[in-house]
Protein backbone atom coordinates (compact mmCIF):
# COMPACT_ATOMS: atom_id res chain seq x y z
CA UNK A 1 0.00 0.00 0.00
CA UNK A 2 1.30 3.46 -0.89
CA UNK A 3 0.94 5.96 1.96
CA UNK A 4 1.35 9.73 2.26
CA UNK A 5 4.72 11.02 3.44
CA UNK A 6 4.48 13.47 6.35
CA UNK A 7 6.89 16.37 5.82
CA UNK A 8 5.46 18.58 8.58
CA UNK A 9 8.72 18.75 10.52
CA UNK A 10 10.96 19.80 7.63
CA UNK A 11 14.15 20.12 9.69
CA UNK A 12 13.86 16.61 11.16
CA UNK A 13 13.05 15.22 7.72
CA UNK A 14 15.96 17.05 6.04
CA UNK A 15 18.65 16.03 8.52
CA UNK A 16 17.54 12.40 8.42
CA UNK A 17 19.51 12.21 5.16
CA UNK A 18 22.88 12.89 6.76
CA UNK A 19 25.27 15.76 5.96
CA UNK A 20 27.31 16.26 2.79
CA UNK A 21 29.46 19.02 1.33
CA UNK A 22 27.66 21.07 -1.30
CA UNK A 23 29.14 21.30 -4.81
CA UNK A 24 30.04 24.93 -5.56
CA UNK A 25 30.66 26.89 -8.77
CA UNK A 26 34.43 26.88 -8.33
CA UNK A 27 37.23 25.54 -6.12
CA UNK A 28 37.73 28.93 -4.41
CA UNK A 29 34.12 29.05 -3.11
CA UNK A 30 33.69 27.66 0.42
CA UNK A 31 31.40 24.62 0.42
CA UNK A 32 28.78 24.56 3.16
CA UNK A 33 27.25 21.44 4.68
CA UNK A 34 23.82 20.52 3.35
CA UNK A 35 21.17 17.92 4.12
CA UNK A 36 18.78 16.84 1.38
CA UNK A 37 16.14 14.20 1.95
CA UNK A 38 14.32 13.28 -1.25
CA UNK A 39 10.80 11.89 -1.27
CA UNK A 40 10.63 11.83 -5.09
CA UNK A 41 13.64 11.20 -7.34
CA UNK A 42 12.82 10.16 -10.89
CA UNK A 43 15.52 10.35 -13.56
CA UNK A 44 13.17 10.63 -16.57
CA UNK A 45 11.49 13.02 -16.59
CA UNK A 46 13.76 14.46 -13.94
CA UNK A 47 11.62 15.29 -10.89
CA UNK A 48 12.93 15.71 -7.36
CA UNK A 49 11.04 16.75 -4.25
CA UNK A 50 11.87 16.82 -0.58
CA UNK A 51 13.34 18.84 2.23
CA UNK A 52 16.66 20.69 2.30
CA UNK A 53 18.72 22.28 5.03
CA UNK A 54 21.95 24.15 4.35
CA UNK A 55 24.46 26.31 6.20
CA UNK A 56 25.12 29.92 5.07
CA UNK A 57 26.85 30.45 1.72
CA UNK A 58 27.04 32.64 -1.37
CA UNK A 59 27.60 31.30 -4.88
CA UNK A 60 27.19 32.28 -8.50
CA UNK A 61 24.60 30.38 -10.56
CA UNK A 62 24.87 30.34 -14.34
CA UNK A 63 22.02 29.02 -16.52
CA UNK A 64 20.26 27.06 -13.73
CA UNK A 65 19.29 23.61 -15.00
CA UNK A 66 15.94 23.31 -13.21
CA UNK A 67 12.61 24.92 -12.53
CA UNK A 68 12.64 24.81 -8.74
CA UNK A 69 9.68 25.65 -6.53
CA UNK A 70 10.76 26.52 -2.98
CA UNK A 71 8.87 27.17 0.24
CA UNK A 72 11.11 28.57 2.99
CA UNK A 73 10.58 27.22 6.49
CA UNK A 74 13.54 28.99 8.13
CA UNK A 75 16.25 31.41 7.08
CA UNK A 76 16.52 34.05 4.38
CA UNK A 77 17.92 34.11 0.87
CA UNK A 78 18.67 36.93 -1.51
CA UNK A 79 18.85 36.56 -5.29
CA UNK A 80 21.09 39.15 -6.94
CA UNK A 81 20.57 39.59 -10.68
CA UNK A 82 23.26 40.57 -13.22
CA UNK A 83 21.80 44.12 -13.41
CA UNK A 84 22.23 44.53 -9.62
CA UNK A 85 18.54 44.24 -8.72
CA UNK A 86 17.59 41.90 -5.88
CA UNK A 87 14.78 39.74 -4.54
CA UNK A 88 14.65 38.65 -0.90
CA UNK A 89 12.71 35.71 0.53
CA UNK A 90 12.18 34.48 4.10
CA UNK A 91 10.13 32.05 6.20
CA UNK A 92 6.63 31.42 4.92
CA UNK A 93 7.40 32.68 1.42
CA UNK A 94 7.26 30.56 -1.72
CA UNK A 95 8.94 31.26 -5.04
CA UNK A 96 10.03 29.65 -8.29
CA UNK A 97 13.65 29.84 -9.43
CA UNK A 98 13.20 29.34 -13.17
CA UNK A 99 15.34 27.25 -15.45
CA UNK A 100 18.00 29.46 -17.06
CA UNK A 101 18.41 31.75 -14.01
CA UNK A 102 21.79 33.45 -13.84
CA UNK A 103 22.80 35.44 -10.78
CA UNK A 104 24.03 35.17 -7.21
CA UNK A 105 22.40 33.08 -4.48
CA UNK A 106 23.21 34.72 -1.14
CA UNK A 107 22.18 32.85 2.00
CA UNK A 108 23.44 34.65 5.14
CA UNK A 109 22.01 32.05 7.54
CA UNK A 110 20.97 28.41 7.65
CA UNK A 111 17.96 27.74 5.43
CA UNK A 112 15.36 24.98 5.65
CA UNK A 113 12.96 24.56 2.74
CA UNK A 114 10.54 22.30 0.95
CA UNK A 115 11.35 22.02 -2.76
CA UNK A 116 10.20 20.49 -6.02
CA UNK A 117 12.56 20.48 -9.03
CA UNK A 118 11.90 19.58 -12.63
CA UNK A 119 14.89 19.28 -14.92
CA UNK A 120 15.77 20.10 -18.45
CA UNK A 121 14.61 17.63 -21.03
CA UNK A 122 16.93 16.61 -23.87
CA UNK A 123 15.51 17.77 -27.18
CA UNK A 124 18.03 15.87 -29.31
Amino acid sequence: MIRAIDLTDAETHAIAAGPRQMTMSGPDVAAPTEWENLVVDRPSPHVRAGTWKCEPYTDQITDYEFDEFMYLIAGHIELIYPDGSRDKFGPGQAFLLPQGFTGTWHQPETVIKFFVMTGRQDTA
